[in-house]
């Protein structure tokens, strides 16, 4: 049994009851607090294990305060905010939800494809006027474009497949071979190359040190007239002025939605550049994706303490 789990920038009243539970049986201590509370670095020094937020910062100063510490999850699948790799040099295990919104984020993806692609909202804003008429309208369809994949984890993998199966051609680019889409018919090659040749793009990394800036104003450069570049991850993965500004010259469509992972002012930028369409960050936002991703935060946990390590991100 561990000695104390520290829950942190995660309130008890949004945790499910079940889940607290499940901790209890695990510790001799639950507590929650704010990464701001004065009382939090005193609060580190008989912990065993912080469970954190996606946005709470937990680097080399958190880390040396907690001499007990052995593990830290995070409640989302991006953990750029953890040193990880310090982390790993203290022997603390970090783990994320790795592939809890899979079903939900591809899903997304397609549903803003199709919207920007046979342009609904401007079909449906026609129709409030009462205007019905349908010449002004005539979109491509998608069987038979490319589409490119940049990260075929299990989010880039599943948004492979969907593509497949409706008759897109697709293209990945990843570090390795991943033959569980390739049996379907996508294939692997390299960042340039699928940049210039992909007329749809489904961007799925995480960031971290190496793929911070992925996508430079160069790689933008490649892009072919008229693509549309779907992005559903951190947003410094990309040149965010080289997008503004082949967006505002017709170059490209741009969609994300980590809106609330960028500061208001190039938020609003963003919201007044044409050609680029602005969500709130609900791509993972589905009533099975949240079930599953409470039962994998606890089954990390639950895991760690029998010697079974599941989603660790920092071996």
């Amino acid at each position: 049994m561990f000695q104390k789990i520290l829950v942190v920038d995660i309130k008890e009243e949004r945790t499910p009851p079940s889940v607290v539970e499940r901790l209890k049986k695990l510790t001799a201590s639950v507590g929650f607090i704010s990464r701001d509370d004065q009382n939090f670095k005193k609060s580190l020094s008989d912990t065993d294990i912080i469970l954190c937020s996606i946005f709470t910062k937990i680097d080399k100063e958190v880390i040396d305060n907690a001499p007990c510490l052995k593990y830290i999850g995070v409640l989302s699948t991006a953990f750029d905010a953890i040193d990880a790799t310090y982390a790993r040099s203290k022997n603390i295990s970090v783990c994320n939800l790795g592939g809890y919104s899979t079903e939900a984020v591809a899903e997304f993806f397609f549903a803003t494809l199709f919207e920007v692609t046979r342009e609904l909202e401007r079909a449906k804003g026609q129709a409030w006027q009462q205007d019905y008429s349908f010449d002004k309208f005539m979109q491509p369809e998608l069987k038979g474009k490319t589409l490119g994949v940049i990260g075929a984890g299990k989010i880039g993998g599943r948004t492979a497949e969907i593509g497949l199966g409706v008759g897109l051609k697709v293209v990945y680019f990843d570090k390795v071979d991943k033959p569980n889409i390739e049996k379907f018919g996508a294939k692997r090659v390299e960042l340039n190359e699928l940049l210039s040749q992909s007329d749809f793009i489904s961007l799925n990394l995480i960031l971290n040190g190496e793929t911070e800036g992925i996508i430079s104003r160069e790689k933008l450069a490649l892009l072919k007239k008229n693509c549309v570049f779907i992005s559903l991850a951190p947003p410094r993965l990309v040149d965010q002025e080289a997008i503004i500004e082949r967006a505002n010259q017709n170059e490209m469509t741009f969609v994300f939605d980590h809106s609330d992972d960028i500061d208001t002012g190039l938020a609003k930028r963003f919201l007044e550049t044409k050609n680029v369409i602005v969500y709130p960050p609900v791509a993972f936002r589905t009533k099975e994706a949240d079930a599953t991703k409470w039962e994998t935060f606890a089954s990390n946990i639950e895991g760690f303490s029998r010697g079974n390590l599941q989603n660790v991100v920092n071996q």
